[in-house]
């Protein structure tokens, strides 16, 4: 199979973190997203905006946490400020899909953690995420590989909730036994 790197299919922008005196919590300007704390199930979570970004991500941006946590990522929902520990992936449309691109980094979680350098707290830099290698393929096997593991997260997202709800029958039995 052949091979690109990443950084020959998509624009990769770090983050940088504005000045702290232009964050607030009260909606003036756009959201901003500082890292992996910040992330939901498939998209961030607003809690803080910032009214002079420095770096910006669009929506449909991959977003992937390059500092520890590293590795982990959401999808921009909307225009966002991003903080140090983030980086945007912009996939070019005309040669991937967001979709394969956002299930093969899933894929490579592992290896880009095993890549993360620093004592304090791991991070990876631009050139550990431009070198990733991505598989060379058409359209159609990327949305083909695309649809089949969203198909295998929403089996396992399904089985995680009917743990949750086992789980809390096993509790409230344990509750009604033992008063």
């Amino acid at each position: 199979m052949k091979y690109v790197a990443l950084k020959d299919v998509c624009k990769i922008n770090m983050g940088q973190s504005p000045d702290s005196s232009s964050y607030n919590e009260n909606g003036e300007g756009i959201p901003f997203f500082q890292g992996n704390a910040d992330f939901g199930e498939r998209y961030p979570v607003t809690r803080v905006w910032c009214n002079a970004p420095t770096k910006i991500a669009q929506s449909e941006d991959i977003l992937i946490s390059v500092r520890a946590p590293i590795g982990a990522l959401n999808y921009a929902k909307e225009k966002c400020c991003i903080g140090r520990g983030l980086a945007a992936i912009t996939p070019d449309k005309s040669k991937v899909s967001l979709e394969f691109v956002y299930w093969f980094l899933k894929g490579k979680n592992a290896e880009l953690k095993s890549k993360g350098t620093g004592s304090t707290f791991k991070a990876i830099s631009k050139k550990i995420l431009e070198e990733i290698l991505i598989p060379d393929v058409g359209f159609d096997k990327q949305h083909e590989y695309a649809q089949m593991l969203e198909k295998i997260y929403v089996i396992i997202q399904t089985r995680k909730q009917e743990l949750q709800k086992l789980d809390e029958l096993i509790q409230s039995r344990l509750r009604f036994h033992l008063f």
